[in-house]
């Protein structure tokens, strides 16, 4: 069993960083009403997201219905300029020479397709960047995209992950921490990433209420078995 850390060590022959971004725009189904209001019980984005600050609060959220995106310049401007202070800072205070862009606050593919393909692109031309990890849901994922994803990785010859929030794969959990969605696609979701030739990352959260040991470890179970490559 590896770490991340000890992954990235033995694939690229050094120490890598994940770099977090957050993105102006970006937003969830489960928040806007598309699936649910409020998003799940546990959900607050700042906790985790050192980026996610007043610049990226503005009032206009995407969604892949949207035939424009008047925010793009922003966002490829933000993605750069996090990009480089992140990767400043961890190059000069560890010695970090080689990078993974890390789409992580909110739902990362919930947007229009014109927008997902620039910024990723954009994520994978910048300096010292060995490939790219995208935190989304199985719900907000369709095959064009990831074709498109498979197609940019097997061109730029740089590996991409898609990190998928499980959670759990128990629909009566799911539906108490208003998911906005059960599992009826988890598993073709993933074994579709998989077919690609893209690293599929499970997420999923212990001690949710209602759930015994047994539930959790059915969880774990099922996501090793639908082939995540980390969890």
């Amino acid at each position: 069993m590896l770490t991340f850390g000890r992954y990235c060590k033995r694939r690229f022959g050094q120490r890598v960083r994940k770099v977090p971004i957050a993105l102006a725009g970006f937003t969830c189904p489960n928040i806007d009403g598309s699936v649910a209001r409020g998003g799940c019980i546990f959900c607050k984005n700042e906790s985790f997201s050192p980026t996610l600050d007043k610049e990226t609060r503005v009032a206009l959220k995407m969604n892949p219905k949207m035939t424009e995106n008047p925010l793009l310049e922003m966002q490829l401007k933000q993605l750069q300029s996090q990009y480089d202070w992140q990767s400043e800072f961890h190059r000069n205070k560890f010695g970090v020479e080689k990078y993974m862009i890390y789409f992580q606050s909110f739902t990362n593919t919930y947007a229009p397709f014109d927008t997902l393909q620039k910024l990723y692109t954009k994520a994978l031309s910048l300096p010292n960047v060995v490939g790219m990890s995208i935190g989304t849901r199985t719900d907000s994922v369709d095959l064009k995209l990831l074709d498109f994803l498979g197609d940019l990785s097997e061109r730029k010859g740089q590996e991409i992950w898609v990190e998928y929030g499980i959670q759990s794969v128990y629909d009566e959990t799911l539906q108490f921490i208003n998911r906005g969605h059960g599992t009826e696609n988890m598993e073709s979701i993933i074994q579709a990433t998989k077919e690609r030739g893209l690293k599929v990352c499970s997420h999923i959260i212990y001690g949710l209420p209602n759930e015994s040991k047994e539930m959790m470890l059915h969880s774990l179970e099922s996501v090793i078995q639908w082939g995540s490559d980390g969890i």
